[in-house]
């Protein structure tokens, strides 16, 4: 068996991503690979079946003459989902995944964009696909996975069910020998996936990614993360991302691991309690929300003292070698499900006193870094050794550069190379090259520098810099670290404020308050309480970074589905 040699465990290798398919299904066979609801009812997909409904949508996509076609696939996470994917992308097609809350008005301008002839999709966007066909005469079939609630259009032929689009996908693989995923030979650079960027600053581009980006970014991710046949997944995020997509549906399959597809936010807790995950994938809100409802529930015992002198005493005994923290600290283990292991964090920035407070309870977080353009690993905190605040080593496959405005700069552009870097974006040249550097290094648009022993830290987004009258350069994630660290917020966005000549003389603080704190409260004694918080931040920082507006929110910011917030929209 041929392996890839991981940080101090053995990597499955695999050529393609049909190659994945097969030998995961050759080494699990039967071991369940997705535990998933459809309605009330529990079902499972094994890795046996996962290869079958590969290879019959794939049969089937080259029987109706669809195959090597723009492709969409849309909705909520499911394992056809998955296969429609991986189906498409190993018949020279090209997947286009988009986000199940896209507005109408954009899912027509996307798929249009595309050329799209193809559309698989849940239920749940039934609605959308009515409205969107007139306007979309190229698309020549629908094809409705998961739960097939909707009610299907009589005049219509181009709709279709899951069931039947299988079946003649069984017929074409069983009974006509159309082998098509198994039999073609894929070009790994070629353009197999196009993923529009969430636009968190109001533009979107199509990221076109070939097989060997996400054949290299999933070798790396699996090289990161020891995963085993034993460890159980509960999948949160939106699958449309690559972060979700790669890091979850690729590279823990690869290792054996079995996965439940989280149903709703709601239902997060209930499931953990329930399957009982090792270990999950996560970005930061989900932690943050973790986080304070452990809190919320020692504070409701009147047990932070006696939990916080607990932490000091189980650290002291780490350092000796007990470890008593799953003992200590059962009732948040048994909280997340009792076999929590550790959890891997992506998206944006944790606050260091969060990660360490996990430690001491004996969950791992392992804070990493990327981009959809990277697909999108570029680095990660490995387990047993971190930098607190760092997104930690860079992946096995990329290399990682500083480019620096000034020599005396202390940070500086995070430019990287390597297979994981995208093809460019789609029918964008102009775009495309104003992301490259003149010798071929992706520029990431995020400012950072790398230390001593070349762990990577992130200062800032050059997009978000705060660039004031006296030409000093202030990042706001800074200052929203020192903001949201405050257990009354809820979430904060630190924004620049122009003067009447165009110049951003001031920042300001804008805070949506935890409310649940605030009861009995006027506005404008939960707006005293933070001009107080501002002014103790204050005292922190150097004087050009001072906080002098407090804004208070009576509603939360507006976010995208991987919960990042939606800065362009923030007046």
């Amino acid at each position: 068996m041929k392996k890839n040699k991981g940080l101090g465990h053995e990597v499955h290798q695999f050529d393609n991503l049909y190659d994945s398919i097969k030998k995961e299904a050759e080494r699990y066979g039967d071991n369940i690979r997705y535990y998933y609801l459809e309605g009330k009812e529990e079902k499972t997909c094994t890795y046996n079946e996962m290869k079958t409904r590969v290879d019959y949508i794939a049969a089937a996509l080259t029987k109706l003459d669809l195959a090597g076609k723009f492709t969409c696939v849309t909705g909520e996470t499911h394992p056809n989902y998955v296969a429609t994917y991986i189906a498409t992308a190993s018949t020279n097609g090209v997947i286009i995944p988009l986000d199940k809350e896209i507005a109408i008005d954009q899912f027509i301008n996307f798929m249009q964009f595309c050329d799209t002839e193809v559309i698989f999709y849940t239920a749940s966007q039934q609605k959308k696909m009515l409205a969107a066909r007139e306007e979309l005469p190229l698309v020549k079939l629908y094809v409705c996975i998961g739960k097939e609630d909707a009610e299907f259009p009589e005049d219509d032929a181009r709709f279709m069910k899951a069931e039947d689009f299988f079946e003649i996908g069984r017929k074409a693989y069983e009974e006509e020998g159309i082998h098509a995923a198994e039999e073609n030979v894929p070009d790994m650079d070629k353009m197999c996936a196009i993923i529009f960027t969430s636009g968190t600053t109001g533009s979107s581009k199509g990221v076109m990614l070939s097989q060997r980006n996400l054949v290299t970014a999933t070798l790396d991710s699996n090289a990161i993360i020891d995963c085993h046949e034993d460890d159980m997944f509960v999948s949160v995020l939106p699958i449309h991302h690559t972060y979700e997509f790669t890091c979850s549906q690729l590279a823990l399959p690869n290792a054996g691991a079995a996965t439940m597809i989280n149903d709703s936010i709601k239902n997060t807790l209930r499931n953990f309690s329930k399957y009982k995950p090792t270990a999950l994938v996560l970005v930061p809100l989900y932690v943050e929300t973790i986080y304070k409802k452990i809190w919320a529930e020692i504070d409701k015992k009147g047990m932070r003292k006696t939990v916080r002198a607990a932490m000091k005493l189980s650290d002291g005994l780490l350092k000796v070698g007990i470890d008593l923290r799953r003992k200590l600290f059962k009732d948040v283990h048994a909280a997340l499900g009792g076999r929590l292991k550790y959890i891997v964090c992506g998206g944006a920035p944790l606050r260091p006193e969060l990660v360490k407070d996990f430690d001491s309870f004996g969950i791992n977080i392992c804070e990493g870094y990327g981009i959809t353009e990277c697909s999108p690993l570029v680095s990660c905190n490995p387990m047993g050794w971190k930098k607190y605040h760092s997104t930690g080593l860079k992946v096995n496959s990329v290399e990682v550069r500083i480019d620096k405005a000034h020599e005396e700069d202390e940070t500086g552009e995070i430019v990287v190379k390597g297979n994981n870097v995208m093809l460019g974006y789609y029918k964008n040249p102009k775009a495309t090259v104003e992301v490259f550097t003149e010798d071929g290094w992706f520029k990431t648009g995020d400012i950072g520098y790398i230390d001593e022993d070349n762990f990577i830290f992130i200062t800032g987004r050059k997009k978000n810099v705060i660039i004031l009258s006296n030409g000093k350069n202030v990042f706001p994630e800074e200052l929203e670290e020192y903001i949201t660290a405050n257990p009354l917020v809820a979430e904060a966005v630190v924004v620049g404020r122009k003067n009447e000549e165009g110049d951003e003389t001031s920042i300001a603080a804008l805070i949506y308050p935890d409310y649940t704190q605030f009861e009995g409260k006027t506005p404008e004694e939960i707006k005293a309480t933070f001009d107080e918080v501002i002014v103790d931040i204050n005292k922190q920082l150097p004087a050009f970074k001072h906080i002098h507006e407090v804004e208070i929110r009576e509603t939360e910011f507006e976010k995208n589905t991987s919960r990042k917030i939606l800065r362009y929209k923030v007046k």
